[in-house]
């Protein structure tokens, strides 16, 4: 049924206040349109039983169809738009046009013309926004506090209205999205999509080049007084050409003859407008809203905002009546020009319509009417499959990727035989390949599915990462993987004869009733994980519903994949078999992509090609267009062909078999007994209670809290075995100290990746079941977490830990596995890095690294065996002072987690005793307190330089790291710091905030530097030989960039940081005022899930417990910080322009008394040639001996000032820990007295002198 809408109208006297910074802009000064709009309702969603928010679906008068959310619960308000046109709309002449329209689109609008109006008015209130280009579509997503959500969506929904696409904006933004390209080149996953895609029909869609660059959008202008880059030689590299062979010229040309770069440049703005006007339609636009406003609203705000968006595809490609002068469009421009460019429009338009036709349709209604056409064919590489293609990564990996072409499923979602074929081809647990493979020492990992999933197309994958030794047997591997499909084939066709007979009983061999078992498993586990799950932040929603809208529409776009409807007899049983008998070896190609097989290549071919007679295809080496990656193409053996075709004996098949039941399944989804009736129902509004401390013993602690904000039957259980056996060993002297030793780390390290191996086919079922666990090592210790439903998490997580204290997990394929995988990661970190990634290892291994590097641990790692990893793990058992830190918290109750605590205590003193009788155990773990996290203290008035050349081959681009550390201890909590030390923090918080869109707009927007231009706030911690821990606040600001030098980037940033001060200080008050609002309301906004929940708050217990509790003390919770955020909050709310301006002059300004470190990395465009002089206040590192002889010289960063404490904590620290009693007794001799202010118990306040 339909009603009409009627839009406000605007006020136009005053609409110039629309652009005023820090203004909340009412409602009649933003609406747009007078007009009725008739609005449609359609089916809203399909909503899970957990899912509490509200929706309407609509379709407005111009065809957009528009999905309102309310989330009452939400503090933001987030918004969509997807386009349903990507790279494969894009002109065969112009690739990546699709990608440069989505960036064009940001940069202001008629309406709202400044390019960072935008961007400036979500950073001011708490937002944040992005967009993508994929194949089939492009989304644009935002979100902001949801009180400035209106004005926001106004802005957003004229990029679609009436976008600028400025000839200066073109020209400057191109260079963003070559900038975006030449960050992909370094990438693994972008370099091998790119040989996929050079594989396929190059007269398909698929095997269009999507991201683009300067050379495929000629509308780039260099800076003068900027070093340019030779386009042509890279070009020649990457095996792109230049913009001199460019494919337009003879285009452009041949309306009169002639062609320059002008008339390049004008083209492609021409085209950006013509790709704008023919996909960016209302009838092929999808719209998400959500936030805490009714749905009344919501469909108040989006109807005469996008109602707006007119059909400008019928206008045949000229400009319509919207399509006015802009900016750059002046008398300069003469008649002839004039004239020529308005042939361009005619042929852009054309030009665009026919490459819109490549892209077959996204709806799947329409979807079911597209032909198969498949971009993979065995006629394109020689007539015969199956061939194997080489690549050679950049990271040490070992990919075995085997690729089928399937008949395309995308119009069936929920019976798709792909869904059934991932679950049992992905299978981990026994009788899977994934099983046989690594209980042969084989594989690391194994995962299926579907690579490609289109209307006219299905490529289905099963990808593999080997062992050195499963490298050596990659064709077995292959082989197993056809033998499994055979056995499913037989099983699909006995099932399919019983069924068809109208009986499906069991029988010998294989089990009749298995498959129709499994899919009604898969389906009951698929319905459980849609109804069982509340819902998750409204950014990610709205970008996710907006796609899913486009394709299954409104009333399936978020079930879509659960199963809702399917039974145990709806089994795909015909389907399944169909793309059973297609895991066939005439039907696949196989990538291998590692050093190994490279080398075998090179020394088959070298770089010729041998041509095949038949065909004309040209096996061997060969070299991708715009990546210029270089791969092989080879025929296989027909030997080993034969016998991929032949399967494997009788013997071998009964190694393989389906999935048994899966024993993890809940038994019962029902909510604690003791959870009152109010807490039945979600809750999310309710602030977060911390956990209760209920037992404190010198054994450990048990953390416990019932949920009463979720109402979901899950729990998140976290157990650290607290031990400094994790990366210390006793010091050589007689100090009783331990100390860091980066072989016991390294070997820590090892025995987490074995026990993952070792217990991946064991727990695979737990996994399908909703039960997740990982193991994680720090200096705090070993932390074992599992979450899921509550109903057999006990079981698994008292399983982990009884195979955790037990040796038998040690076994030499699983430790074999974990050292390959180290030390492949090691060995090829410094030739796989971006250049950005390198310039934050090398300021951290100068802040903040214990060991000394990448190559130390390289060396050790090689040297390690397995005898040490068992003696490692008796050493942790046989510390004295291990003891557990657990928090049990959600759907549990007070008995379940004593009664768990009381079995995982148990466990762990049953092992420490067998450890003892077995074996003497060197006790190499000394009683006193073990060094944490740790940052050094920058010099104050000091600038330290790093200057690293990368040694990435591929990496063009350079990066800048700066880091301004605070010379004052961070803000720890209302009862460990002072009001000034919150203050502080807060400060240098509300800095960071207000300096990221300036920064990003600036550096990037304005000066291009890079795609890379980002500015953070940080905050690390020290606790350095004492359970005394020291927050530290830190402003970063970083560029990746090949446009200009490192040197110049770092001084750029510096120019932008001394003019921003101005802007501070000139900055509106209600400005500062509304971005302290934004970030106070983002630390505070609620927690939507109870994992998140749990992380935060064990994170406050495992940094703060030691030095707050312990046995022979009154304990007191509020101690640890657990509402950090609620404080800072409050304190963002009273800073002044004052305080904000003199922590800015103390933390950037002031070079006197700064702490300041600047990272450069130099890529192949800016090699590093000679390190800057030497000047004053200044250090300069340029290499590892240097670095590591500045790290000596800098002391741990400990605080200055004085420790408030409750009780006698303190001191019950200096009795009990030798090190602070050493402290204590050198501050004595020097003459220092350290005051330590204490509150008793009964408020009475005493200083106390050491």
């Amino acid at each position: 049924y339909d009603i009409k809408i009627i839009g406000r109208s605007s006020s136009n006297e005053l609409n110039h206040q629309r652009r005023l910074r820090g203004r909340t802009i009412p409602t009649s000064m933003t609406a747009q349109s007078e007009e009725a709009q008739t609005v449609t309702y359609l089916p809203p969603p399909v909503q899970g039983n957990a899912d509490y928010r509200n929706y309407k679906a609509i379709k407005l008068q111009n065809g957009i169809t528009a999905l309102l959310t309310q989330d009452a619960q939400s503090k933001h308000f987030a918004a969509a738009v997807s386009v349903n046109a990507g790279a494969s709309s894009d002109p065969r002449s112009l690739p990546g046009l699709a990608h440069f329209t989505e960036h064009m689109c940001f940069l202001g609008s008629k309406r709202y013309p400044e390019e960072n109006e935008y961007k400036h008015y979500l950073a001011q209130h708490g937002g944040k926004s992005n967009a993508s280009t994929s194949m089939s579509h492009t989304t644009y997503q935002f979100d902001i506090l949801a009180e400035f959500g209106e004005h926001a969506l106004d802005i957003f929904s004229n990029f679609f209205v009436a976008p600028l696409f400025t000839r200066s904006g073109t020209a400057r933004e191109v260079q963003a999205v070559d900038s975006e390209n030449s960050k992909n080149l370094v990438s693994d996953g972008r370099r091998r999509l790119q040989v996929l895609k050079a594989l396929a029909d190059k007269d398909h869609h698929y095997s269009k080049f999507s991201t683009g660059n300067r050379i495929t959008l000629p509308a780039c202008a260099e800076d003068e007084g900027e070093k340019k880059v030779d386009d042509i030689d890279i070009k020649k590299e990457e095996g792109g050409g230049s913009d001199d062979d460019h494919p337009l010229k003879d285009l452009v040309c041949s309306i009169d003859g002639n062609c320059d770069d002008a008339d390049m440049a004008e083209f492609v703005r021409i085209a950006l407008l013509a790709f704008h006007r023919q996909h960016y339609r209302p009838d092929n636009m999808t719209v998400v809203v959500v936030g805490p406003q009714s749905l009344d609203e919501l469909e108040k705000w989006v109807v005469p905002r996008f109602g707006m968006i007119a059909d400008r595809s019928a206008n045949d490609g000229g400009n319509d009546e919207d399509d006015e002068k802009d900016d750059d469009y002046d008398d300069s421009i003469t008649p002839e020009k004039k004239e020529k460019w308005q042939k361009m429009e005619q042929l852009a338009a054309q030009m665009i319509a026919d490459a819109a036709t490549d892209a077959p349709p996204v709806p799947i209604e329409a979807a079911k009417n597209v032909v198969h056409h498949s971009a993979f064919r065995a006629e394109l590489q020689g007539g015969k499959w199956p061939v194997v293609v080489t690549t050679k990564p950049l990271q040490n990996v070992r990919k075995l990727v085997i690729l089928f072409p399937m008949p395309p499923s995308y119009a069936e979602p929920e019976r798709s035989p792909s869904h059934l074929m991932s679950h049992l081809f992905g299978h981990e647990g026994k009788g899977s390949p994934f099983a046989l493979y690594q209980n042969a020492g084989w594989i690391t990992s194994l995962s299926s599915g579907p690579r490609i999933s289109a209307p006219d197309q299905n490529l289905f994958q099963i990808t593999i990462s080997l062992t050195k030794e499963g490298e050596e047997h990659w064709k077995d591997v292959v082989k197993y993987i056809f033998a499994y499909a055979k056995m499913l084939c037989t099983s699909a066709e006995e099932t399919l004869k019983l069924s068809e007979g109208g009986a499906c009983q069991n029988g010998d061999g294989i089990g009749k009733d298995d498959l129709y078992r499994i899919w009604e498993e898969v389906g009951k586990l698929d319905r459980m994980q849609f109804h069982q799950t509340s819902p998750g932040h409204v950014y990610s929603f709205a970008q996710s519903a907006s796609q899913s809208i486009s394709k299954y529409g409104t009333t399936n776009c978020l079930s879509v994949g659960s199963l809702l409807n399917e039974t145990k007899d709806s089994l795909p049983l015909s389907g399944l078999l169909d793309f059973c008998q297609q895991i066939v070896p005439s039907n696949c190609f196989i990538e291998r992509c590692s050093e190994g097989a490279w080398e075998e290549m090179e020394a088959l071919y070298g770089d010729g090609t041998t041509s095949n007679s038949t065909s004309g295809f040209a096996f061997g080496k060969q070299v991708e267009k715009w990546y210029g990656v270089e791969y092989f193409v080879s025929p296989l053996d027909e030997s080993d062909v034969k016998l991929w075709g032949e399967g494997i004996g009788a013997k071998e098949m009964e190694s393989i078999h389906l999935p048994q039941p899966n024993r993890y399944i809940p038994r019962s989804l029902d909510l604690c007994e003791d959870l009152p009736e109010e807490a039945r129902v979600q809750r999310i509004e309710l602030p977060v209670s911390p956990p209760n401390l209920i037992v404190n013993e010198p054994s450990g602690r048990l953390w416990w809290k019932l949920d009463e904000r979720y109402a979901l039957p899950k729990a998140y259980l976290t157990v650290l075995i607290r031990t400094r056996a994790s990366e210390n060993i006793l010091q050589s002297d007689e100090s009783d100290q331990s100390q860091y030793n980066t072989k016991t780390s390294l070997q820590s390290e090892f025995l987490k990746s074995i026990f993952a191996d070792a217990l991946a086919i064991e727990t695979y079922d737990a996994y399908l079941a909703g039960l997740g666990w990982s193991l994680s090592k720090s200096s705090a210790g070993f932390t074992l977490t599992c979450h899921g439903y509550s109903d057999r998490l006990p079981d698994l997580a008292l399983k982990l830990l009884k195979e955790l204290t037990s040796p038998s997990f040690l076994e030499e394929r699983h430790f074999e596995t974990a050292k390959d995988k180290t030390i492949r990661g090691l060995s090829s970190f410094f030739e796989s890095r971006r250049a950005d990634s390198l310039a934050i290892y090398y300021r951290n291994l100068l802040l903040n690294y214990k060991g000394n590097g990448v190559e130390e641990n390289l060396e050790i790692a090689r040297a390690i065996t397995l005898r040490d990893i068992e003696k490692h793990h008796a050493m942790i058992w046989a510390d004295n002072d291990l003891s557990l830190e657990v928090l049990y918290t959600g759907n549990v109750s007070e008995k379940q987690a004593r009664s768990f605590f009381s079995d995982a205590t148990d466990v762990i003193d049953s092992t420490r005793a067998l450890v003892t009788q077995k074996e003497a155990v060197e006790d190499n773990i000394a009683d006193s307190w073990a060094s944490g996290p740790l940052e050094r203290r920058l010099p104050a008035g000091e600038d330290i330089e790093l200057h690293f050349e990368s040694k990435n081959p591929k990496e063009e681009n350079g990066a800048v790291v700066v880091t301004y550390q605070s010379q004052h201890e961070g803000f720890k909590g209302k009862s460990l710091s002072s009001k000034e030390t919150l203050e502080r923090s807060a400060c240098v918080r509300l800095i960071s905030k207000i300096i990221r869109e300036p920064c990003f707009n600036e550096l990037r927007t304005k000066q291009q530097l890079g795609y890379i231009v980002s500015s953070f706030y940080d905050m690390s911690y020290s606790t350095n030989e004492t359970p005394l821990t020291t927050s530290i606040d830190s402003l970063t600001v970083y560029v990746l960039s090949r446009k200009v030098e490192p040197k110049d980037v770092a001084a750029r940033i510096d120019d932008f940081l001394l003019n921003f001060r101005s802007k501070l200080e000139d900055m509106p008050s209600k400005e500062i005022q509304d971005y302290a609002e934004s970030l106070s309301k983002e630390l505070t906004k609620p927690i939507r899930k109870l994992g998140t929940e749990a992380s935060n708050q064990f994170g406050k217990i495992r940094r703060y417990a030691p030095e707050t509790l312990y046995a022979d003390n009154d304990s007191s919770l509020e101690d640890i910080p657990f509402d950090n955020a609620e404080v800072v909050a409050a304190a963002l709310h009273k800073l002044d322009r004052n305080m904000i301006l003199d922590v800015y002059d103390s933390l950037i300004m002031k070079k006197g008394s700064r702490s300041r470190i600047l990272t450069h990395v130099y890529g192949r465009t800016f090699p590093l040639k000679e390190v800057p002089p030497p000047a004053p206040s200044k250090v300069y590192v340029s290499s590892m001996n240097e670095l590591m002889t500045k790290r000596k010289s800098l002391i741990a960063y400990e605080p200055h000032s004085n420790y408030q404490r409750t009780g006698t904590r303190l001191l019950g620290l200096v009795g009990r820990h030798r090190s602070l009693q050493y402290a204590a007794a050198a501050a004595t001799v020097v003459g220092v007295v350290v005051l330590f202010n204490f509150k008793g118990r009964n408020d009475d306040k005493k200083q106390t002198k050491i």
